[in-house]
């Protein structure tokens, strides 16, 4: 089945006439003819008859054009909705995103795009670093949001868009320790609280005690970064948490920050993409945005 057969077929069928067709489809009468011809023959019969006019229907051409026009119809009806969906100012944006890079850079930068572009629809799936950039690998995303520590290759484009520091926190039946200035070794002396293994912000504090020469068994090991703050806060014990995460919770004294004599290594929120596949208006909107959001602060 050739398409722009059927294309010419519907746009003569719509003007009953060959000039206005080649017209709309701007093209030449001859290929219209030539077009209408070798549909003909493909099919074995007549879908026209000329006239002083234009053209009419033979019967097999009128059964033939409802099908036509239906389908047509659809396909113009299918590429609209397309278009509306790739628009910048319409369209869909599928964000992965680790719950650090929502606390730390996310909410609000989005919260800032979406007063610039109010009718971007937005689709965030939160998860590990590794399940985040997966999902962008397999195309379920089309922008991946994670902290540092993280596994990327080099077919992946890579930025940094934000530097921030994990803090001490603790619950207020900790209060002992509110304004003592702790050391990395006497955190070994109270409950302590931690990711489990193999979670990034696990992998990087157990390297900073190591070098340290520090071995700290969790008493506590949570699933997940959102469930730290929650359980520091109901006093299982105390842990090391993204500054941004903290702060709610210290502003309303649910927690507080532990002094330490040890200045914690940065880390770092990065803007991952998949060069390997297509990218919507909209998400290239987003990505421009972070960029000029960096050159800003620069």
């Amino acid at each position: 089945m050739n398409y722009d057969y059927y294309r010419t077929f519907y746009y003569v069928g719509k003007h009953k006439n060959i000039t206005k067709a080649a017209q709309e489809m701007f093209t030449s009468q001859p290929a219209v003819t030539r077009a209408l011809q070798n549909l003909e023959n493909e099919l074995g019969c007549l879908l026209f008859i000329r006239n002083k006019k234009g053209v009419e229907f033979t019967q097999e051409g009128r059964k033939l054009y409802e099908y036509v026009a239906i389908a047509y119809s659809q396909l113009i009806r299918g590429e609209d909705e397309v278009r509306h969906a790739v628009n910048v100012e319409t369209g869909t944006i599928y964000i992965g995103a680790s719950v650090t890079s929502l606390h730390e850079f996310l909410f609000r930068l989005l919260n800032e795009f979406r007063q610039k572009h109010p009718g971007v629809k937005m689709k965030i799936t939160t998860g590990s670093n590794n399940g985040t950039i997966e999902n962008l690998k397999s195309g379920l995303v089309d922008l991946a949001f994670v902290s540092t520590p993280c596994n990327t290759s080099k077919a992946l484009n890579t930025v940094v868009v934000k530097s921030f520091k994990d803090v001490l926190i603790a619950g207020n039946a900790f209060s002992a320790i509110k304004n003592r200035t702790l050391n990395l070794k006497d955190i070994a002396d109270y409950p302590y609280i931690c990711l489990r293994h193999g979670m990034q912000l696990r992998q990087f504090l157990d390297d900073v005690f190591s070098k340290n020469d520090i071995v700290i068994t969790p008493d506590v090991e949570a699933d997940g970064a959102n469930l730290l703050v929650p359980m520091i806060s109901h006093n299982f014990g105390i842990g090391f948490v993204p500054q941004a995460m903290a702060d709610e919770a210290i502003n309303r004294n649910e927690v507080f920050k532990v002094p330490l004599d040890y200045v914690m290594p940065k880390r770092y929120i990065c803007m991952i993409t998949d060069p390997h596949h297509p990218q919507t208006n909209a998400s290239k909107e987003l990505q421009s945005f972070v960029i000029e959001r960096l050159s800003s602060v620069k």
